[in-house]
C-alpha cells in the first residue's frame, strides 16, 4: 500500500512540474507576439536600423511613429480670409498672382491652407461685414485687395494678432492702413499700385501732340483715386494742359459724368479707380460713338477701352504679395515688412481702340510698347 501511494505522488510531482512549464512558454509566446505586433509600426529610420543588424526599441519605434503627427501640429490646415473689393480684371489678376505663387511656394488651396474667398461688390458695408466673418472664423491671414477693403480689414483686426496683408492699394499711408511704407507700425503691411503717373500723362501727350484740354474722371468715394487724381491734374499742368476734373459717385452714373465733358476736353484720363474700371463697357461705348480718345491708368482698362499707358501689373503685384505672406507665414511680424511697389512699369497700347475713336498711334510709341492689342 505504501508502495503504491508513492507511486501515486510521483505522479502527481510530475504532472504538476509540467503543467508549470507549459504556462511559462505560453507567457513567453504573448511577449514575442506583442513585439512582432508593434513591428510594421516602425518608421523608415526604424527599418535602417533593424536592416543593419541592431534590434529596434519598441518605444523608440512608438516615438517615431507620432514624429509625423508632431509635424502636423506646426502644419495644421491655415486659414486665408481674401476680401476683394469689386470685381474687375486688375484685382482679379491681383487675386490670381497671389494664389499661384503661394501655391509655388508650397501652400495649396484645400491641401495645407484653405482660402475663403469674398467680393464685397463694391459695398463697403458689405466689407465690414465680411472682415467680422473672417474674425469670427479662426482667419490665421487676410488679404485686402483694393483700399476700401484694407480700410476694413486694418479695422476689424487692429486689435488682433491676425496679421493682414493688402494689394492693389494706391498710397498706404494717407488710407491710415499704416504708420510708414518702411516702417508699418502695426500688423499690417502690402503692396501698393501708385503708378509714375507723371509718365502716364506724358504718354497722353506723347500719342496726342495737339491735346489741349484733358479730362480727369474718377470716383469721388474712392480715396486713392482723388490722390491720383491731383497728381495726374499736376503733371498735366506742368505740361501746359488745361485739366477739367469731373467725380462720379457710383457706377450708376459713369455713363452721366464721361457725357458731361464730351466736346469739353480732348481726351480722358482714368485712374487706377474701382468704379470705373468695372464699367469700361460704358466708358468704351461713350467713346467710340463720340470719337474721345480715353488713356487709364491700368493696363486691364486700356485692354477694355484706353489707348495706351504705363501699366502696373497686377498679376505680378500678387505674387509679389503672396511673397510677403510667405515670410509672415514662416515667422516674421507683418509689421517688420516694408510696404512694397512695383518699380518696372511696362508701356501698353491699344490700336483697336485708338482706331475706332480715330487715333493713329505714332510708330515710336508702337515700337517701345511691351504689350499691344
Amino acid at each position: 500500500m505504501k508502495r503504491i501511494l508513492s507511486v501515486i505522488m510521483a505522479v502527481v510531482l510530475v504532472m504538476a512540474a509540467v503543467t508549470a512549464c507549459g504556462n511559462g512558454g505560453n507567457a513567453s509566446t504573448k511577449d514575442t507576439a506583442k513585439t512582432e505586433t508593434k513591428a510594421p509600426e516602425t518608421t523608415a529610420a526604424g527599418d535602417a536600423t533593424e536592416a543593419a543588424g541592431e534590434t529596434a526599441d519598441p518605444s523608440e519605434s512608438e516615438a517615431e511613429t507620432k514624429a509625423p503627427d508632431a509635424a502636423n501640429t506646426s502644419g495644421e490646415v491655415i486659414n486665408i480670409g481674401v476680401i476683394q473689393y469689386t470685381q474687375h480684371a486688375s484685382l482679379d489678376e491681383s487675386y490670381r498672382g497671389f494664389v499661384d505663387e503661394l501655391a509655388e511656394a508650397g501652400y495649396v488651396d484645400d491641401e495645407n491652407i484653405k482660402i475663403n474667398f469674398q467680393n464685397a461688390s463694391g459695398d463697403v458695408s458689405n466689407c465690414q461685414s465680411i472682415c467680422n466673418l473672417f474674425a469670427n472664423n479662426d482667419t490665421d491671414l487676410v488679404l485686402a485687395i483694393a483700399t476700401p477693403a484694407a480700410q476694413s480689414a486694418v479695422n476689424v483686426f487692429s486689435e488682433s494678432e491676425v496679421p493682414v496683408l493688402f494689394t492693389a492699394v494706391t498710397d498706404a499711408v494717407s488710407a491710415q492702413l499704416v504708420d510708414s511704407n518702411e516702417a508699418p507700425g502695426k500688423n499690417v503691411t502690402g503692396t501698393l499700385d501708385m503708378p509714375v503717373i507723371a509718365d502716364q500723362i506724358a504718354v497722353i501727350k506723347e500719342v496726342l501732340p495737339e491735346v489741349k484740354k484733358l479730362g480727369i474722371l474718377y470716383t469721388s468715394s474712392e480715396a486713392n483715386s482723388e490722390i491720383q487724381a491731383k497728381e495726374a491734374q499736376a503733371a498735366a499742368e506742368a505740361l501746359g494742359l488745361e485739366v477739367m476734373v469731373a467725380t462720379s459717385s457710383s457706377t450708376n452714373d459713369i455713363q452721366q459724368v464721361i457725357s458731361s465733358v464730351v466736346g469739353s476736353v480732348d481726351a480722358i484720363y482714368i485712374p487706377s479707380d474701382n468704379g470705373f474700371a468695372s464699367a469700361m463697357n460704358t466708358v468704351n461705348s461713350v467713346a467710340v460713338e463720340n470719337k474721345l480718345p480715353v488713356f487709364c491708368a491700368v493696363e486691364a482698362m486700356i485692354q477694355e477701352g484706353g489707348i495706351a499707358t504705363t501699366a502696373i501689373n497686377y498679376y505680378e503685384l500678387g505674387k509679389q504679395t503672396a511673397a510677403q505672406a510667405v515670410r509672415i507665414l514662416n515667422g516674421e511680424k507683418a509689421s517688420d515688412i516694408a510696404v512694397e511697389t512695383q518699380k518696372d512699369c511696362g508701356l501698353v497700347v491699344n490700336k483697336i481702340f485708338a482706331q475706332s475713336v480715330g487715333v493713329t498711334v505714332p510708330q515710336e510709341v508702337l515700337d517701345r510698347a511691351d504689350v499691344t492689342y
